[in-house]
Protein backbone atom coordinates (compact mmCIF):
# COMPACT_ATOMS: atom_id res chain seq x y z
CA UNK A 1 0.00 0.00 0.00
CA UNK A 2 1.54 3.51 -1.08
CA UNK A 3 1.62 6.32 1.04
CA UNK A 4 -1.42 7.81 -0.51
CA UNK A 5 -3.33 5.07 0.01
CA UNK A 6 -2.56 4.66 3.67
CA UNK A 7 -3.36 8.96 3.71
CA UNK A 8 -6.79 8.28 2.61
CA UNK A 9 -7.45 5.06 4.60
CA UNK A 10 -6.31 7.34 7.85
CA UNK A 11 -8.31 10.46 7.28
CA UNK A 12 -11.46 8.24 6.57
CA UNK A 13 -10.38 6.15 9.66
CA UNK A 14 -10.29 9.41 11.61
CA UNK A 15 -12.90 11.20 10.25
CA UNK A 16 -15.50 8.42 11.33
CA UNK A 17 -13.83 8.27 14.67
CA UNK A 18 -14.68 11.98 14.96
CA UNK A 19 -18.49 11.66 14.22
CA UNK A 20 -18.94 8.68 16.75
CA UNK A 21 -21.37 10.74 19.44
CA UNK A 22 -24.48 9.18 18.51
CA UNK A 23 -23.15 6.20 19.36
CA UNK A 24 -22.25 7.63 23.10
CA UNK A 25 -18.84 8.20 22.57
CA UNK A 26 -17.98 12.19 23.93
CA UNK A 27 -14.25 12.31 25.47
CA UNK A 28 -14.04 15.85 26.41
CA UNK A 29 -10.96 15.99 24.93
CA UNK A 30 -9.43 18.93 21.99
CA UNK A 31 -9.74 17.56 18.51
CA UNK A 32 -5.88 17.76 17.16
CA UNK A 33 -7.51 19.14 14.08
CA UNK A 34 -9.84 21.70 12.61
CA UNK A 35 -13.56 20.04 13.10
CA UNK A 36 -15.93 21.81 15.48
CA UNK A 37 -17.72 20.33 18.49
CA UNK A 38 -20.73 22.16 17.44
CA UNK A 39 -21.25 19.16 14.68
CA UNK A 40 -24.14 16.65 16.07
CA UNK A 41 -21.85 13.91 16.35
CA UNK A 42 -18.98 15.26 17.10
CA UNK A 43 -16.78 13.05 19.86
CA UNK A 44 -14.40 16.19 21.04
CA UNK A 45 -14.06 19.91 21.19
CA UNK A 46 -12.28 22.25 18.90
CA UNK A 47 -9.33 23.64 19.73
CA UNK A 48 -9.61 26.95 18.68
CA UNK A 49 -12.77 27.54 20.52
CA UNK A 50 -11.00 26.83 23.75
CA UNK A 51 -8.63 29.11 23.06
CA UNK A 52 -11.00 31.98 22.19
CA UNK A 53 -13.12 30.86 25.52
CA UNK A 54 -9.32 31.10 27.52
CA UNK A 55 -9.12 34.58 26.45
CA UNK A 56 -12.35 35.67 26.20
CA UNK A 57 -12.91 39.60 27.25
CA UNK A 58 -9.85 39.29 29.17
CA UNK A 59 -11.01 37.04 31.47
CA UNK A 60 -7.76 34.45 31.42
CA UNK A 61 -8.47 30.95 31.75
CA UNK A 62 -4.49 29.75 31.70
CA UNK A 63 -6.10 25.90 32.03
CA UNK A 64 -7.95 26.33 28.93
CA UNK A 65 -5.36 27.85 27.78
CA UNK A 66 -3.06 25.32 27.94
CA UNK A 67 -4.62 22.27 27.57
CA UNK A 68 -5.10 22.55 23.54
CA UNK A 69 -1.37 24.11 23.47
CA UNK A 70 -0.30 20.96 25.10
CA UNK A 71 -2.33 18.72 22.64
CA UNK A 72 -1.08 20.62 19.29
CA UNK A 73 2.37 21.39 20.91
CA UNK A 74 2.60 17.20 21.57
CA UNK A 75 1.25 16.52 17.55
CA UNK A 76 3.76 19.12 16.21
CA UNK A 77 7.19 17.98 18.00
CA UNK A 78 6.01 14.56 16.42
CA UNK A 79 5.08 15.60 12.69
CA UNK A 80 4.87 19.27 12.09
CA UNK A 81 2.16 20.10 10.29
CA UNK A 82 1.98 16.20 9.01
CA UNK A 83 -1.32 16.09 10.59
CA UNK A 84 -2.98 18.50 8.10
CA UNK A 85 -2.53 15.54 5.25
CA UNK A 86 -3.30 12.90 7.26
CA UNK A 87 -6.19 13.05 9.82
CA UNK A 88 -7.57 16.57 9.54
CA UNK A 89 -11.25 15.95 7.85
CA UNK A 90 -10.73 19.47 5.73
CA UNK A 91 -7.68 18.37 4.50
CA UNK A 92 -10.14 15.38 3.40
CA UNK A 93 -12.31 17.57 1.77
CA UNK A 94 -9.56 19.40 -0.15
CA UNK A 95 -8.04 16.23 -1.11
CA UNK A 96 -11.39 15.55 -3.31
CA UNK A 97 -11.41 19.01 -4.29
CA UNK A 98 -7.77 19.38 -5.65
CA UNK A 99 -8.90 17.67 -8.96
CA UNK A 100 -10.78 21.15 -10.04
CA UNK A 101 -8.14 23.10 -8.61
CA UNK A 102 -5.65 21.53 -10.35
CA UNK A 103 -7.30 21.88 -13.77
CA UNK A 104 -7.70 25.21 -12.88
CA UNK A 105 -4.99 26.16 -11.93
CA UNK A 106 -3.28 25.24 -15.37
CA UNK A 107 -5.41 28.16 -16.87
CA UNK A 108 -3.41 31.01 -17.91
CA UNK A 109 -4.32 33.79 -15.74
CA UNK A 110 -4.05 31.10 -12.82
CA UNK A 111 -0.73 30.27 -13.58
CA UNK A 112 0.36 34.11 -13.59
CA UNK A 113 -1.40 34.60 -10.25
CA UNK A 114 -0.06 31.25 -8.69
CA UNK A 115 3.76 32.73 -9.49
CA UNK A 116 2.99 36.42 -8.37
CA UNK A 117 5.33 38.00 -5.53
CA UNK A 118 2.01 38.53 -3.36
CA UNK A 119 1.37 35.16 -3.65
CA UNK A 120 4.22 33.84 -1.08
CA UNK A 121 3.01 37.33 1.29
CA UNK A 122 -0.57 36.02 1.33
CA UNK A 123 0.10 32.96 3.14
CA UNK A 124 0.90 34.72 6.30
CA UNK A 125 -2.86 35.59 6.43
CA UNK A 126 -3.43 32.66 8.70
CA UNK A 127 -1.35 33.83 10.94
CA UNK A 128 -3.55 37.31 11.16
CA UNK A 129 -6.40 34.98 11.28
CA UNK A 130 -4.85 33.43 14.51
CA UNK A 131 -3.55 36.35 16.16
CA UNK A 132 -5.96 39.07 14.97
CA UNK A 133 -9.40 37.23 15.09
CA UNK A 134 -8.68 34.70 17.55
CA UNK A 135 -7.35 35.57 20.81
CA UNK A 136 -7.23 39.87 20.10
CA UNK A 137 -10.75 40.17 19.11
CA UNK A 138 -11.68 37.26 21.81
CA UNK A 139 -9.72 39.17 24.38
CA UNK A 140 -10.47 42.57 23.50
CA UNK A 141 -14.14 42.89 22.46
CA UNK A 142 -15.42 39.49 22.46
CA UNK A 143 -15.96 38.63 19.28
CA UNK A 144 -15.08 34.87 18.30
CA UNK A 145 -13.57 33.80 14.78
CA UNK A 146 -15.33 30.31 15.10
CA UNK A 147 -18.91 32.20 15.18
CA UNK A 148 -18.46 32.82 11.61
CA UNK A 149 -15.73 29.75 10.72
CA UNK A 150 -16.79 28.44 7.38
CA UNK A 151 -15.31 24.60 9.14
CA UNK A 152 -18.18 25.51 12.01
CA UNK A 153 -20.48 26.07 9.86
CA UNK A 154 -19.64 23.30 7.40
CA UNK A 155 -19.69 20.11 10.12
CA UNK A 156 -21.55 22.21 13.07
CA UNK A 157 -24.43 24.54 11.58
CA UNK A 158 -25.66 22.81 8.33
CA UNK A 159 -25.97 19.74 10.17
CA UNK A 160 -27.68 20.89 12.88
CA UNK A 161 -29.90 22.58 10.08
CA UNK A 162 -30.51 19.35 8.33
CA UNK A 163 -31.08 17.40 11.69
CA UNK A 164 -33.19 20.05 13.05
CA UNK A 165 -34.86 21.51 10.33
CA UNK A 166 -37.80 23.70 11.52
CA UNK A 167 -36.59 23.99 15.12
CA UNK A 168 -33.13 25.72 14.38
CA UNK A 169 -32.29 29.48 14.99
CA UNK A 170 -29.96 31.22 13.40
CA UNK A 171 -27.48 33.68 15.61
CA UNK A 172 -26.67 36.81 14.58
CA UNK A 173 -23.94 35.77 12.49
CA UNK A 174 -25.66 33.44 10.17
CA UNK A 175 -25.44 36.13 7.39
CA UNK A 176 -21.64 36.60 7.47
CA UNK A 177 -20.69 33.18 8.36
CA UNK A 178 -22.58 31.92 5.39
CA UNK A 179 -21.19 34.41 2.75
CA UNK A 180 -17.58 33.16 4.73
CA UNK A 181 -18.47 29.74 3.63
CA UNK A 182 -19.56 30.32 0.10
CA UNK A 183 -15.83 32.00 -0.33
CA UNK A 184 -14.72 29.29 1.50
CA UNK A 185 -16.13 26.35 -1.03
CA UNK A 186 -14.72 28.88 -4.19
CA UNK A 187 -11.46 29.01 -2.52
CA UNK A 188 -10.50 25.02 -2.28
CA UNK A 189 -12.31 24.00 -5.55
CA UNK A 190 -10.05 27.11 -7.03
CA UNK A 191 -6.80 26.73 -5.19
CA UNK A 192 -5.43 23.73 -4.27
CA UNK A 193 -5.39 23.40 -0.22
CA UNK A 194 -6.06 27.37 -0.68
CA UNK A 195 -7.70 27.15 2.92
CA UNK A 196 -4.52 25.14 4.84
CA UNK A 197 -2.14 27.79 2.57
CA UNK A 198 -4.02 31.02 3.54
CA UNK A 199 -6.39 31.02 6.03
CA UNK A 200 -6.17 28.30 8.50
CA UNK A 201 -5.21 29.26 11.85
CA UNK A 202 -4.71 25.52 13.48
CA UNK A 203 -2.36 25.29 10.44
CA UNK A 204 -0.52 28.88 11.72
CA UNK A 205 -0.26 27.10 15.05
CA UNK A 206 1.42 23.90 13.86
CA UNK A 207 3.32 25.23 11.14
CA UNK A 208 7.09 26.64 13.40
CA UNK A 209 6.71 23.28 13.94
CA UNK A 210 7.64 21.83 11.15
CA UNK A 211 11.37 23.64 11.91
CA UNK A 212 11.94 21.03 14.81
CA UNK A 213 9.21 17.75 14.50
CA UNK A 214 11.03 14.13 15.55
CA UNK A 215 9.44 13.24 11.61
CA UNK A 216 10.11 15.44 8.58
CA UNK A 217 10.56 15.17 4.76
CA UNK A 218 14.41 16.05 3.58
CA UNK A 219 16.28 15.36 0.58
CA UNK A 220 19.55 12.69 0.48
CA UNK A 221 22.86 13.87 1.61
CA UNK A 222 23.66 17.47 -0.34
CA UNK A 223 26.50 16.08 -3.05
CA UNK A 224 24.18 12.96 -3.98
CA UNK A 225 21.20 15.14 -4.41
CA UNK A 226 23.31 17.92 -6.82
CA UNK A 227 24.42 15.05 -8.91
CA UNK A 228 21.44 12.98 -9.08
CA UNK A 229 18.62 15.23 -9.16
CA UNK A 230 16.98 15.86 -12.71
CA UNK A 231 15.63 18.85 -12.17
CA UNK A 232 12.57 17.87 -13.45
CA UNK A 233 10.62 19.66 -10.68
CA UNK A 234 8.38 16.07 -10.35
CA UNK A 235 8.07 16.67 -6.83
CA UNK A 236 7.17 20.67 -6.58
CA UNK A 237 4.35 20.35 -9.30
CA UNK A 238 3.12 17.67 -7.57
CA UNK A 239 3.26 19.41 -4.09
CA UNK A 240 -0.48 20.14 -3.15
CA UNK A 241 0.97 23.43 -1.17
CA UNK A 242 2.93 24.86 -3.97
CA UNK A 243 6.64 24.28 -2.42
CA UNK A 244 9.66 24.62 -4.35
CA UNK A 245 10.56 20.90 -2.66
CA UNK A 246 13.59 20.95 -4.91
CA UNK A 247 14.97 23.51 -2.10
CA UNK A 248 13.17 21.90 0.95
CA UNK A 249 14.67 22.57 4.33
CA UNK A 250 11.78 22.06 6.73
CA UNK A 251 9.39 24.56 4.94
CA UNK A 252 6.34 25.89 7.49
CA UNK A 253 4.10 24.91 4.94
CA UNK A 254 5.36 21.22 4.18
CA UNK A 255 2.17 18.68 5.49
CA UNK A 256 4.18 15.48 4.80
CA UNK A 257 1.40 14.17 1.84
CA UNK A 258 4.25 12.09 0.91
CA UNK A 259 3.84 13.07 -2.75
CA UNK A 260 7.43 14.55 -3.82
CA UNK A 261 8.72 11.30 -2.28
CA UNK A 262 6.26 9.04 -4.40
CA UNK A 263 7.09 10.81 -7.52
CA UNK A 264 11.10 11.26 -7.66
CA UNK A 265 12.12 9.26 -10.35
CA UNK A 266 15.14 9.18 -8.23
CA UNK A 267 14.02 8.47 -4.90
CA UNK A 268 15.99 11.46 -3.88
CA UNK A 269 13.30 12.75 -1.57
CA UNK A 270 12.13 10.43 2.03
CA UNK A 271 11.06 10.56 5.23
CA UNK A 272 13.12 11.54 8.17
CA UNK A 273 13.08 11.02 11.43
Amino acid sequence: MNFQRKRFLTQILIFLAANLRPFGVKTGFCFPFFYCNACPAATSACPLRALELSVFENNFKWKLFTYPLLILGFVGVLTGRGICAWACPIGLLQRLTAKVARKIKKMPLAKRLGHHPLEHYLRYAKYFVLIGFVFLTSALIGFMFTDICPIGFLTGTLPTLSIFWGKFVPSSYFLIASIIFILFTILIFTIERGWCRYFCPLGALLAPFNKISLLHVARVEEKTFQKECLRCNACSNICPMGIDVIHLNRDPECILCGKCIEVCPKDLIHYEK
